[in-house]
Order: C-alpha cells, then sequence, then structure tokens
C-alpha cells in the first residue's frame, strides 16, 4: 500500500474524526429514538396527541419524584448487603449518596452507571480487578431477582404470559443456575483471574445474601410502576404489576439506549395495553406509549434532582473527587 495512502488512513481529516466522534457518542441515542419512532407510527396520532394532552402531568411528575428518593434508600441499601457479601465493606451512608450521585450516569447507560461505582469501590481502597468483579457481582443479583422473582410470579399466576418474554426467563433463569454451579465447583483457571475472584468469594451463600437483599428493591421498582400507572389512569391490578413489571426494569437495563429508551416504552406498550382504556387495541396502545414517554422523562428529571442533590455530599465522604480549585 502507498505509504501516503495509510498515513491518511490512520489520520483522517478533522471533520471526518469529528463526524466519527459524534456517532460513537449518539448511537445509543439514536437506537433508542428509532425504537420509539416504530412504536409512534404504529398507534393512531390523535388518541396519543390526546393522552400526551390530558394526562395528569403535575401529578405524575410529583410521585416519580417521591418514588426515585424513597428508590435510592432501598438500591443503597441492597447494595451495601451487596459490598458485604464480597467483603467489601463500606459506610450505608456513604454507599447511599454514591449510588445517588451516579443515578446521572444511569441516564446514560445501565452500564457506564455501574462502572461509576466500581470507581467509587477503586477510590475507596479496592484494587481495579475486585472493584470490577464487586461491581460484575451487584449488576448480576440485580438481574438474578428480577428473572427469579418474575418467573415465579408468572409461574404461580399461569395464563396471559408472553411467549418471548416466558422463553426469555426460561433461558435466563437457566443460565444463572448454570452459572451458580460454577461458582459451587469453583475451577481452579477461573478463580486464579483477580477479575472473577469476588464472585468465588462470596460463594453460593454470598449470591443468596445479596439476592435476599435485593427482593425489597425489587417489590418497590414493582410497587412503583403500579402507582405511576394508576396515577396516569391506567387501572393495573396491583397483583398484575407486581407479576410483570419487573420485566421493564429487565428491558431498561439493556445497554443498547441511554437509560432505556425506545426499550422500556416497548415493554410498556407489549406488556400493560390490555389494562388501559380504550375501544380498540391501538388506542389502548396509544395511552400506554403517551404513558410511558411522559413516565421517562419526568423520571429522568426526578433521576437528575436526586443525582445533582447527592453530588456534594458524596464528595464530602471523599466517596468521589472535589473539583479542582485554581
Amino acid at each position: 500500500m502507498d505509504p501516503e495512502v495509510e498515513l491518511a488512513e490512520d489520520n483522517p481529516p478533522p471533520a471526518r474524526r469529528g463526524l466519527i466522534g459524534f456517532l460513537r457518542r449518539a448511537w445509543p441515542w439514536l437506537v433508542g429514538i428509532a425504537i420509539l419512532a416504530v412504536i409512534v407510527a404504529r398507534v393512531p396520532v390523535a388518541s396519543f396527541r390526546d393522552a400526551m394532552t390530558h394526562g395528569p402531568h403535575h401529578w405524575l411528575a410529583a410521585v416519580n419524584l417521591a418514588i426515585i428518593a424513597v428508590f435510592l434508600v432501598t438500591d443503597g441499601v441492597a447494595t451495601w448487603i451487596g459490598l458485604i457479601a464480597v467483603r467489601l465493606r463500606r459506610p450505608l451512608f456513604d454507599v447511599v449518596v454514591v449510588r445517588g450521585a451516579i443515578y446521572l450516569l444511569f441516564l446514560v447507560n445501565y452500564a457506564l452507571g455501574q462502572g461509576g461505582f466500581g470507581y467509587y469501590l477503586h477510590r475507596t481502597g479496592a484494587p481495579i480487578k475486585q472493584a470490577v468483579g464487586a461491581t460484575l457481582f451487584l449488576m448480576g443479583t440485580n438481574l438474578a431477582v428480577l428473572l427469579l422473582l418474575t418467573s415465579g410470579a408468572w409461574a404461580v399466576v399461569g395464563g396471559g404470559v408472553p411467549a418471548a418474554l416466558w422463553w426469555t426467563l426460561t433461558v435466563g433463569s437457566a443460565g444463572f443456575a448454570a452459572y451458580l454451579v460454577v461458582v459451587a465447583l469453583s475451577p481452579g483457571f477461573l478463580v486464579r483471574r483477580d477479575w472473577l475472584a469476588p464472585l468465588f468469594d462470596a460463594g453460593v451463600r454470598g449470591h443468596a445474601i445479596a439476592m435476599v437483599g435485593r427482593v425489597p428493591h425489587v417489590f418497590f421498582l414493582a410497587f412503583s410502576q403500579w402507582l405511576a400507572m394508576r396515577v396516569w389512569g391506567i387501572d393495573v391490578p396491583l397483583s398484575a404489576a407486581l407479576t410483570i413489571a419487573p420485566a421493564i426494569a429487565i428491558a431498561a437495563a439493556l445497554p443498547i439506549s441511554p437509560g432505556g429508551l425506545g426499550t422500556t416504552q416497548a415493554a410498556f406498550v407489549y406488556l400493560f395495553s390490555d389494562y388501559a382504556a380504550g375501544a380498540t387495541v391501538d388506542e389502548r396502545q396509544a395511552v400506554v406509549l403517551a404513558f410511558s414517554i411522559v413516565q421517562f422523562v419526568y423520571g429522568a428529571l426526578a433521576s437528575a434532582v436526586v443525582g445533582l442533590a447527592c453530588i456534594p455530599l458524596a464528595r464530602r465522604t471523599g466517596a468521589l473527587p472535589r473539583p479542582a480549585t485554581s
């Protein structure tokens, strides 16, 4: 290859570098917006606009702020218990305010938010690989509780379970069971890897402790979705919400769009449209879609408010670096 051509490929012009950088930053938003656009195109415009206009916005905004505040406490306690399970004790107050501070990162991406918490663990004394392993442990046990509780609830309820999600839960639960077998066997070639060590140090007992500690948080997550839908006028029975709503969290955690944009709305429409008011399926879907978009916006704003309030508290504890002073 001509050296000049090779040099040009290694050093693209500034305009091209800017475009590439923009696409790298914007692609999660583009994916989420594309998913949302497909859903919006499938519902009646008039019904969607009417639901957006006449919904109780002020009540939903207030409820979301209260939900995020309680959510922070249940999440912080569950995370604190999980850290104890992997022998990384941290003060409960510090864990709660740091979790709140990184809610700003969760708005961008679930994995980025968890990475922010791993940074906190490293900053407060954990080696990098141990912090990574502990973060994976927290993510895994959170997902496992969502999978197992939803699978168990749907098994008890019986009918009315979407087949596609049944298979997702079945495969996910089976995969987690296989993972626990590996943890119990503790094969040496895996145990010797530093970033996996926290998983094996916790053992099956540590996983059980962390998962039990996470259960109240998951129940509140489902309850909060029910409460928000009832405020918007979607008449979902509490039993149905507790059974189905954890699947919304699974959809939101998929690392393909910021804060679950698009995937969350698709899950709401797919799972809860039967409970909305409307003469036709399309009208009911329009109502749920309007709710899910407004709920996403107000939830993001409430998370930002709580996150901004927690940042100075996290800095006072030394958990986060203080801004540089000139």
